[in-house]
């Protein structure tokens, strides 16, 4: 278990904020059960949970089994948190449905019943969602799937619905809710149980449509039915979680378990990316799609002769500036202009993919253009600071070789001296992009300070010696274990022209080091650095 302690002031951590229980007299776990041919009389219930620290008095407890945790280990301290039954997964089908019942000083008759449950893993998220009430049919649901750009395509997407009127929430990697009222969530996808529940609060907010990041280990851990999804966003297929999925084709194979094959889904693909391609082959459905590019020499006519059901979307002549990107947009829908407030060219994919989103929503062309120079920067994602007579900092997300390479070429055509490239890789992860990612920075910064990120139970020395294993130069290299001595050190050798992207942390709030989750906002961090020096 890891502990939290402070190290630059709790007010730095976030904390996790329960959603509010909605009116639980609607839903019925009798009626929710004999859906799975399990009869039991009716118990008062409020909300279904999977996870034993969340269990409220009244709620129903879903004791899953996953990779690593038996869940009938938990059931005992959900019915001294006050559950009002327990959903038991079983390994026999000869066992499902059964009941047993267990004393309790935490009930109001003295007893729980635990109901057995075959397979409960791989039918919690239809469970979920018959418990209360299929909320997703009231909803739009927008589900985005790709290594990189889920988080800026998700909160670009309700940036530009909420301008054109059409209030939008979100749920993924800065939390779920609308814009300015997102609560922290555990996993970028949250567990079938939370996530009904949340769509259940949106749509009883009278709330019309939801951008949802999908990961890939939601997919494979069935947290989310593709069935649920109307519009199906792939971003792009790079190296990462191959300490999970083993390697690229089962991480692929994850990601396209999100395009199901049904006439009634819309999939937005990168043309950009060789998986949707591959992808194209083998789904051949005839359902609507869109493509978008950014490819400069997108070839529209063979696009639309080879793909008849298909519509695109493509960006060219993109320039990058100091206030942002402008590029000249074509589209099935006609052509216009857009100029943005985002940096970075990799961030107009982002732009492309969420204006397709809007598109196939019926949303004019010329609505969205209206806004989307008013689009801001999502937090810890390609996010400047600056302050005159210093280097311009821009916190990052990237912590793959991908997100490195485009965090990185993208500055460089922003910046006018030196870049400089501060990082670091994850601990207890997969070692083999350690290499990959030094050879990206060595290629593409000017300098490089290796530091700490999230070193977990690794000696943070030996992550540094592997990314150094792809770095030919390392004159070039300088080594600060603590990340903000690293940033502090990096910005009074950095010339006032020159740019520091700071890759990795993003939006996160902490780091972890052995298995302590400590306090650490590099955003805040960088923030009050410029701040301190704008007040000399």
């Amino acid at each position: 278990m890891m502990k939290l302690r402070s190290v630059i002031g709790a007010s730095a951590l976030k904390k996790e904020i329960m959603m509010p229980n909605i009116h639980s007299s609607t839903f019925s776990i009798s009626n929710t059960l004999a859906c799975f041919d399990i009869n039991i009389s009716d118990v008062a219930t409020n909300n279904l949970v999977n996870d034993s620290r969340d269990v409220q008095t009244g709620d129903v407890f879903a004791a899953v089994s996953g990779t690593n945790l038996v869940g009938s280990d938990f059931i005992d301290k959900a019915i001294a948190q006050g559950a009002s039954l327990v959903l038991s997964q079983c390994a026999e089908a000869k066992l499902h449905g059964s009941i047993e019942q267990v004393a309790s000083n935490h009930s109001a008759n003295g007893v729980v019943t635990i109901v057995h449950f075959y397979q409960l893993d791989k039918q919690l998220a239809k469970l979920s969602a018959i418990y209360y009430n299929q909320p997703v049919n009231d909803l739009t649901l927008v589900g985005i799937t790709g290594t990189n750009g889920k988080t800026s395509c998700c909160q670009i997407m309700a940036q530009l619905m909420n301008a054109v009127g059409k209030p939008t929430a979100i749920i993924g990697t800065l939390g779920a809710g609308t814009l300015d009222n997102l609560v922290d969530i555990n996993n970028t996808t949250p567990g079938p149980t939370k996530l009904q529940n949340l769509l259940a609060q949106f749509k009883a907010q009278n709330i019309k449509q939801v951008a949802m990041e999908v990961s890939s280990h939601a997919l494979s851990q069935h947290r989310v039915e593709s069935d649920m999804i109307d519009i199906a966003v792939f971003t792009n297929l790079t190296r990462d979680h191959l300490d999970y999925h083993g390697d690229m084709q089962s991480y692929g194979a994850a990601k396209r378990a999100l395009f199901n094959g049904t006439k009634e889904q819309v999939w937005v693909l990168n043309a950009d990316d060789a998986q949707t391609h591959q992808w194209l082959t083998e789904l051949a459905i005839d359902n609507e799609r869109v493509l978008y590019s950014c490819n400069a020499n997108f070839d529209q006519q063979a696009f639309v002769t080879s793909n008849p059901n298909a519509k695109f979307i493509n960006a060219s002549n993109i320039k990058c500036h100091n206030q942002g990107v402008d590029f000249a947009l074509t589209s099935s829908w006609g052509n216009i202009n857009i100029s943005s407030g985002l940096l970075g060219e990799f961030n107009v994919s982002n732009l492309l993919a969420a204006i397709a989103v809007l598109l196939v929503q019926g949303v004019a062309l010329e609505d969205i253009a209206k806004h989307t120079k008013n689009l801001t920067a999502v937090a810890g994602r390609m996010e400047t600071f600056s302050a005159p007579n210093l280097a311009t900092t821009v916190v990052d997300y990237a912590h793959t070789p991908d997100g490195l390479e485009k965090a990185l070429t993208s500055a460089r055509k922003h910046c006018q001296g030196k870049l400089w490239a501060v990082f670091g890789c994850g601990g207890d992860r997969d070692t083999g992009k350690r290499a990959v990612m030094g050879a990206i920075a060595e290629q593409y910064a000017d300098q490089i300070v290796l530091t700490n990120d999230n070193p977990r139970t690794e000696d943070p020395n030996t992550i540094i010696a592997d990314i150094a294993k792809g770095i030919k130069n390392l004159a070039a290299v300088t080594t600060i274990l603590d990340r903000e001595q690293a940033i502090i050190s990096t910005l009074k050798q950095a010339g006032a022209d020159d740019m520091v992207l700071c890759a990795g942390k993003g939006h996160e709030d902490y780091t972890i080091i052995g298995t302590e989750k400590i306090a650490y906002y590099e955003r805040e961090v960088v923030r009050k650095l410029y701040q301190q020096v704008a007040s000399l």
